[in-house]
């Protein structure tokens, strides 16, 4: 506690400043605290003797307003490029995902079209295979039909002219 000469006029103003103070005291004993940190305190301002005279000086008081602006100012600026980069971050981890993923999908989408080429071409050969089989057999069948007919027709002459029906016999 300082002791000026101007503070002290008499004893009994010195024992009434006392009292005061452990007044105070006891009363910013028995608020609650904030965190540490925090910039708005939870007590209440009481000015003394000594405060008196430097409220009129208000310079002390903008140099501590600006030292905390500033300050304020640079945490706010450190705090936004940090959230900036961590955008920035964010942002390319997601393009490079989704490159990823277009890039997988473009792959499996050609090893689609290309399997869906091999089918295609394995049906073609089957149909055409197919095709050639059936044609065959069918000519085949053609050509069987053309000579039951000619023998039908070679029997029919032969009745004709002998004017018997042949006979078929299954006795051995």
């Amino acid at each position: 506690m300082r002791n000026s000469s101007k503070e002290i006029e008499t004893a009994g103003e010195t024992s009434s400043r006392k009292l005061m103070e452990k007044d105070n005291r006891s009363q910013e004993s028995s608020l609650p605290r904030s965190k540490k940190g925090d910039s708005s305190s939870g007590r209440p301002v009481i000015m003394e003797a000594g405060d008196r005279s430097r409220k009129g000086n208000s310079s002390q008081l903008n140099v501590g307003e600006t030292k905390a602006d500033a300050w304020e100012k640079a945490e706010m600026e450190k705090l936004n490029k940090r959230c900036e980069n961590m955008k920035a971050s964010i942002l390319a981890w997601e393009n490079e995902k989704k490159l990823r993923a277009k890039v997988k999908m473009d792959r499996r989408k050609k090893e689609l079209e290309r399997r869906i080429k091999i089918n295609q071409q394995l049906y073609q050969t089957k149909i055409t295979r197919i095709d050639h089989i059936g044609g065959g057999a069918k000519a085949e069948m053609d050509e069987k039909r053309r000579h039951e007919e000619l023998k039908i027709k070679e029997k029919a002459r032969k009745i004709r002219a002998s004017g018997k029906v042949p006979v078929s016999c299954f006795c051995f």
